[in-house]
């Protein structure tokens, strides 16, 4: 196991998943992102760092069958899992670090909500483009969360990068675009404000794609 794999899995056997900043009651701004590009049921959705997120909850409710979850944590699945019940089948469940993840397949969605902004290695972030430019599909769109600029310098114990439009298209290369932006103030179970972008991203016209099949 990688330390970067054993930090979140002891955060996630140590504590209560509900009281870690980044907790959502509901997560209305990707769902809200979600309706922006257009999602519909029968495409594929991939969350990176889906945490115990309920985000996949409202993508079963809303008829959503291909979900695939990816987390460093093995305890953080489990607890989605269990909580799904009777719809625990429905979402491949992957234990995977993104910056090395290999599943044959494209996906219509890529989801992160927090996971980029820890990569504060450039390294580490050019082999995360490239993962996603391999998963992502020839009309596919990722929505990647981060810390705003005026957002925290870190969280859970890790120093994170901080994100603008411009910073994050200069990361992206020119393959990919940021089609639009949001800001958010996530109010953590704390009670803290912690200021995130919201980037809606594409292929480029005339990007030589590099997705699976």
């Amino acid at each position: 196991m990688t330390q970067r794999e054993q930090h979140w899995e002891n955060i996630y056997q140590s504590r209560d998943h509900r009281e870690v900043g980044w907790y959502q009651v509901s997560p209305e701004i990707s769902l809200r992102l979600l309706d922006q590009v257009g999602i519909s049921p029968e495409q594929s959705v991939i969350e990176i760092g889906c945490g115990a997120s309920g985000l996949v909850d409202r993508l079963i409710e809303r008829g959503f069958r291909k979900i695939t979850l990816v987390d460093l944590s093995q305890k953080a699945l489990s607890i989605v899992r269990d909580r799904l019940g009777a719809h625990g089948d429905i979402p491949d469940y992957r234990a995977d670090d993104v910056t090395r993840l290999v599943l044959g397949q494209s996906f219509d969605i890529w989801h992160d909500r927090a996971v980029f902004h820890f990569l504060t290695d450039e390294e580490d972030q050019q082999k995360y483009v490239a993962v996603l430019k391999q998963h992502l599909a020839p009309e596919g769109h990722a929505i990647i969360g981060t810390f705003s600029l005026n957002g925290p310098k870190s969280c859970s114990g890790l120093p994170v990068e901080r994100y603008d439009k411009e910073k994050m298209q200069g990361v992206l290369g020119e393959d990919l675009v940021v089609l639009d932006s949001l800001t958010d103030v996530h109010v953590t179970p704390a009670g803290g404000e912690q200021e995130y972008n919201y980037f809606i991203i594409s292929w480029r016209a005339g990007a030589k794609l590099r997705h699976y099949p």
